[in-house]
């Protein structure tokens, strides 16, 4: 039996332009191609136009670059796909949005709305011996409707799998996907987490229709993840 066909992509990915990030896209870039990624997704905060800087840079790479947008929310961040400027006009650039109605606008527009590690960390009781901070599904989430899929695994926890595990899980209960994303703000976290399809990805419209079809499973590229047969996530 041949090796199952893999297009890998890191679908949460910061960069210069975000204001909180000093990668400059030729170094996000090398770095993806550095680490065995076919694409990534380009996902400034609050805004889907200030990624593109990035489209100069299309064409003249074997890297497949695609732009979406991370947008607060009242139910935490959630990832934007499949949108194009023109259509999103960078709606939600001022503030938090109500999240029915992003994911209600992101839908009517083709596109899909996954929430971004959706995860939240309680506090440790106080005692004599530390004690490892106890992390749960964000309720605000898992209420909601019309999402495209969950942010699996994403590369600030790629040390703590038992997150990528809760969160499968969720995902399973709620019927939908995982897909995992580095969160990179440096170029050197590009890749920690990302998305491999069984089909390959090259436009918005690719990505949207593999991610409904759910040919797609998250991974960490470590060394220390989650077991192969553990809930759709493997390790690389």
């Amino acid at each position: 039996m041949g090796k199952r066909f893999e297009f890998n992509v890191d679908m949460h990915v910061h960069s210069m332009y975000s204001g909180e990030s000093l990668s400059r896209p030729g170094d996000i870039i090398d770095v993806a191609l550095e680490k065995g990624l076919d694409a990534i997704v380009v996902t400034e905060h609050s805004s889907l136009r200030a990624s593109s800087p990035f489209d100069k840079f299309r064409g003249k790479t074997r890297l497949t670059i695609l732009r979406g947008a991370e947008i607060s929310t009242d139910a935490g961040h959630m990832l934007v796909y499949g949108i194009d400027d023109k259509d999103w006009d960078d709606w939600g650039r001022h503030g938090d949005v109500n999240a029915r109605d992003l994911i209600s606008r992101v839908n009517a527009l083709g596109g899909i709305a996954v929430p971004a590690h959706p995860y939240i960390i309680d506090n440790p009781s106080r005692s004599a011996l530390p004690k490892e901070p106890v992390a749960s599904v964000d309720q605000r989430v898992v209420t909601l409707s019309g999402l495209g899929a969950i942010e699996v695994c994403n590369g600030k926890t790629v040390n703590r799998p038992s997150i990528c595990e809760m969160l499968g899980a969720a995902a399973r209960n709620m019927g939908l996907p995982g897909t995992g994303g580095s969160d990179a703000h440096i170029p050197s976290d590009v890749g920690r987490s990302y998305t491999a399809f069984r089909v390959p990805v090259y436009s918005n419209k690719d990505l949207v229709a593999a991610v409904k079809s759910g040919v797609l499973y998250p991974k960490n590229f470590c060394t220390a993840c989650i077991p192969a047969r553990a809930a759709n996530i493997s390790a690389h």
